[in-house]
């Protein structure tokens, strides 16, 4: 299987995810985004939102984006043997 990048917090691959500033961090699944969004992002007055809320904000003020990859050329990395592998 190929996949377009690696989630930063499992190392699983990904073709469909969450986008941080625009490619420095990515997340696969919408409850290690809200971990990292409650941990790094949302503190004070944000600790009552709701985890729809919370990325509703987030989008909002361009600190994550959702995205889908469906082109093959986008394909970064490739799963060999269960082991997410660079594409040189």
């Amino acid at each position: 299987m190929k996949y377009a990048r690696r989630c930063s917090v499992t190392g699983e691959g990904m073709n469909e995810g969450w986008v941080w500033f625009d490619g420095m961090f990515y997340t696969k699944y919408e409850k290690d985004t809200i971990k990292h969004l409650r941990r790094d992002w949302g503190k004070g007055s944000t600790e009552e939102w709701s985890d729809d809320k919370m990325l509703e904000m987030a989008v909002s003020d361009d600190v994550l984006y959702w995205t889908t990859w469906e082109d093959e050329s986008e394909h970064q990395y490739e799963e060999i043997n269960g082991k997410l592998i660079e594409i040189q």
